[in-house]
């Protein structure tokens, strides 16, 4: 028979839900923006704010040592609304919709109709290169038969921790050998495409679509500067003209030839394919 130890650990309870918005922080929001703001909203328009390139570059230092300073944005609702669509990105990075970049295999269109060898990873993914010798963020060589190619160039806008959602890739889903333990880390056994190889490519798919995404919306959002007018006038412009603007680098020279007005933005926020959880 095996001998159990008894903690007699205390009985706490049922666990209690607890938000970490403050009752004093409702009140200070409430009264700049309305009382039918909720704690929700709250946490929403802090996730919007935090993508800001305005609020990283004011409080860059601040954020090394100290908490973070929330200001109070002329236009909390494009902050909420935004922030909403950004969680609901990356926190369902895996199951949201593939981009349509294009997979080829020895050379010629595939979705998955290949064996399975022309989707497993050989060592490591990586870039293509320019005729400069610099990578090519528009094609991602999978292996010696596999790549993705037409990606587009909005995702390299999108970085974590100063890299982009496929460089994590790159760097992560490699075959590593520990020479001291003799042990393999092979991600072509993992399960979520053991089975099913081409999976590997869908998810690749999908994190293009989060960079994608991501990109198109922090290009969007207004000044997070309480008392400044946004960045760009009202009327057409192209996500390059934002994304110059905005102070993040020069213009693309391959846009996407999608011209948004404000109104034409609001409706694209709101057909992205992203459920919140208090739609359902």
């Amino acid at each position: 028979m095996t001998e159990t130890l008894d903690l007699q650990l205390p009985d706490v309870g049922a666990a209690i839900d607890t938000d970490n918005v403050s009752d004093w922080a409702l009140e200070q929001f409430q009264t700049t923006y309305g009382p039918e703001i909720t704690k929700d909203d709250i946490w929403e328009y802090l996730y919007g704010i935090m993508h800001s390139p305005h609020w990283r570059m004011d409080y860059r230092h601040d954020l090394q040592r100290n908490l973070p300073r929330i200001p109070l944005a002329d236009d909390f609702e494009a902050f909420r609304s935004a922030g909403r669509k950004l969680m609901d990105l990356h926190v369902g990075y895996e199951t949201v919709d593939e981009y349509p970049v294009q997979c080829l295999v020895d050379g010629e269109p595939d979705d998955g109709e290949a064996d399975a060898s022309a989707y497993r990873i050989e060592g490591r993914m990586r870039w293509d290169k320019r005729p400069d010798g610099n990578d090519d963020p528009a094609v991602l060589i999978v292996n010696s038969r596999c790549r993705l190619v037409d990606i587009p160039p909005e995702t390299v806008r999108y970085t974590v921790s100063g890299r982009t959602p496929l460089q994590w890739a790159i760097d992560s889903l490699r075959v590593k050998h520990d020479k001291a333990s003799g042990i393999v880390d092979d991600p072509n056994g993992w399960r979520d495409w053991a089975d099913e190889p081409f999976n590997l490519i869908r998810h690749l798919r999908r994190l293009v679509r989060v960079s994608y995404e991501s990109a198109l919306i922090i290009a969007w959002l207004p000044t997070s500067r309480p008392g400044e007018s946004r960045l760009y006038e009202p009327g057409p412009v192209t996500l390059a003209d934002i994304i110059e603007s905005q102070g993040k680098g020069p213009p693309l020279n391959d846009p996407t030839g999608i011209i948004y007005t404000d109104e034409e933005f609001e409706t694209h926020l709101a057909s992205l394919p992203y459920e919140h959880p208090s739609d359902s």
